[in-house]
């Protein structure tokens, strides 16, 4: 059984990195959108038996129960990894074999990049970087225990490490969605050029122009 799982922090101080672009308002707002989008992408997959959310959020949860997906309610405000590998742990314990994870600021991933990326789940882990090759934004183990999480930045040489030295089968794929993330105003201005009618370019343009 093939699990996706979206760990979502709390919105309410999301994107720090774009504090002097967008207002606290805004960056929750953009934060919400991504996942919405993320996660509605993940419903969609054919190949997947489950999707969860991870949050403590009341929000997030609320949509994502709309949406078919399974909720792991955290008591608190968890570290994405920590986050990550307890989710991992839950979903092994309901009969996953394989864990996708994946962060909710890649509003570009497509319905067939996750669909490839689990036809070759297989005994091992399959990390996607960030597009500046250091931050991993998906990483796929099997069993769901393979290696630990540790995302942050370093995180893809981390996890490729790790696989490496306990021995556990590694592959690298970079399809171009997962590639991009949105953590920086250049990032920002990538994605409305890239992206310009899709619902995060739209909103990223309103919340952008000029007053």
């Amino acid at each position: 059984m093939i699990v996706a799982l979206l760990p979502v922090k709390s919105p309410h101080n999301a994107k720090q990195r774009l504090i002097g672009l967008l207002s606290p308002e805004q960056r929750e707002t953009l934060a919400r959108t991504m996942f919405e989008e993320v996660l509605t992408t993940l419903c969609s997959v054919r190949g997947l038996d489950r999707v969860a959310v991870a949050t403590s959020d009341l929000e997030i949860a609320r949509f994502a129960r709309n949406a078919g997906a399974d909720v792991y309610e955290e008591k608190e405000q968890l570290g994405h990894s920590h986050s990550a590998d307890l989710a991992s742990q839950k979903a092994a314990e309901s009969g996953a074999t394989s864990v996708l994870l994946v962060p909710i600021d890649v509003p570009l991933v497509t319905r067939l990049e996750i669909e490839n990326l689990i036809a070759e789940a297989e005994h091992g882990v399959i990390v996607v970087p960030s597009g500046d090759g250091t931050g991993t934004n998906a990483l796929v183990r099997t069993p769901p225990n393979a290696i630990k999480a540790c995302f942050g930045p370093g995180s893809f040489r981390a996890h490729c490490t790790q696989a490496e030295t306990l021995g556990v089968p590694l592959k690298v794929r970079r399809p171009p969605g997962l590639l991009f993330d949105i953590d920086t105003p250049e990032d920002v201005a990538e994605l409305i050029l890239r992206a310009p009618e899709s619902r995060i370019g739209r909103l990223l343009r309103s919340q952008t122009a000029p007053s």
